[in-house]
């Protein structure tokens, strides 16, 4: 799934995840923060058990506050009859969300963010800096 899909946050904490993922990834998804961002990652079950692993065949000292980060929030959830999924609170509160919420495609994953925060973000993403590492990539 790419691009960007608007839900809403009920006060129960429920969300509809769009249909386009659910047919993509399933409707037993994993939720977990993200490294480095104030969002949560979307996994499908399968892609959720590659990456597992793929940590646990590293070194297990380097990789020990990853396991602790990742796997410590991780949330199996499944989404109801509606397409609707609970988001647990402790994601709810890392991820800043309030009622707004925009779900991002990336092709294989996805991320929930609160919409004020997914604007802020654009607003100060440098596209030199996006042009510059395109480059780099060759891409």
């Amino acid at each position: 799934m790419i691009g960007e899909f608007k839900s809403t946050l009920d006060a129960k904490g429920r969300m509809n995840i769009p249909l386009k993922l659910r047919e993509e990834m399933g409707n037993d998804l994993v939720l977990a923060k993200t490294i480095g961002t104030a969002c949560i990652k979307v996994y499908s079950k399968e892609d959720w058990q590659k990456l597992v692993a793929r940590i646990n065949e590293l070194p297990q000292v380097k990789t020990q506050s990853i396991k602790r980060f990742l796997f410590g929030s991780a949330y199996e959830i499944s989404a109801d009859k509606q397409g609707r999924v609970s988001v647990p609170q402790p994601l709810r509160e890392y991820a800043t969300l309030t009622a707004d919420v925009v779900v991002v495609g990336l092709e294989g994953t996805a991320e929930i963010w609160d919409k004020a925060s997914w604007v802020k973000f654009n607003e100060n993403t440098n596209n030199e800096d996006l042009t510059e590492l395109a480059l780099e990539l060759g891409i």
